[in-house]
């Protein structure tokens, strides 16, 4: 966490009282690090349990939310051709209230796997996503979404994205970010990160704990 000096809070209540109120939906992008000092609020990304669901993963805390945000898996592989275990990753911006905030955010995969649903936010509104291999590798490995979900649905005020992988051992890290220019986390510090060991039985464990995408 990142904290300002007594110098530049002063001169940023100086320049919020001159500007008038700022919404959150006009600042994203400006002072994350996943910490309560951003206007976007705190970055926190987690695994959906997906409980009572054809993908329900029973190695994931049944509890784990944007406020008890369980972030590592075990994982099997899927099926060739299919996405039967993929896993469920949400994220929401939080408040110090814990009220989920809106705005421009990435998903962002590096290791094994791939990105394999990165949905709209609001089908048919004004909000937009898009799912594109920003490293040219031939797999999905960049979700950016202009917004959480808003569908009136279960899942609304939070963003959403599916993880696959049919056959390649290994360590999945994925990255979640407020990102306003829409080209990834690696230039961003609001972020909060999510790691998947897959393997045929979903027992191989390859990597350790802490990374967290900076």
């Amino acid at each position: 966490m990142r904290h300002t000096t007594r110098r530049l809070l002063v001169g940023l209540t100086a320049a919020v009282l001159l500007a008038g109120p700022v919404s959150a939906a006009s600042a994203y992008d400006g002072w994350g690090g996943g910490s309560y000092g951003s206007s976007d609020g705190r970055a926190s990304s987690y695994i959906n349990p997906d409980t009572g669901a054809a993908t329900a993963n029973n190695d994931v805390d049944p509890n784990s939310s944007c406020f008890r945000a369980d972030q590592y898996d075990m994982q099997m592989f899927s099926p060739a051709g299919t996405a039967t275990k993929n896993v469920h990753n949400d994220a929401c911006f939080l408040d110090r209230n814990g009220k989920k905030l809106d705005g421009p955010a990435s998903f962002e995969s590096r290791g094994v796997g791939v990105i394999s649903a990165c949905p709209d936010p609001d089908n048919a509104g004004p909000k937009t996503a898009s799912l594109r291999d920003k490293n040219r590798d031939g797999r999905a490995d960049l979700c950016f979404q202009s917004g959480y979900q808003t569908k009136g649905t279960a899942g609304d005020f939070e963003f959403h994205a599916r993880l696959n992988n049919t056959g390649m051992a290994g360590t999945q890290y994925v990255t979640w970010c407020s990102d306003k220019d829409a080209d990834g986390c690696s230039d961003e510090w609001n972020k909060s990160s999510i790691r998947i060991d897959w393997s045929a039985d979903g027992k191989g464990s390859y990597s350790s704990g802490g990374y967290d995408g900076r």
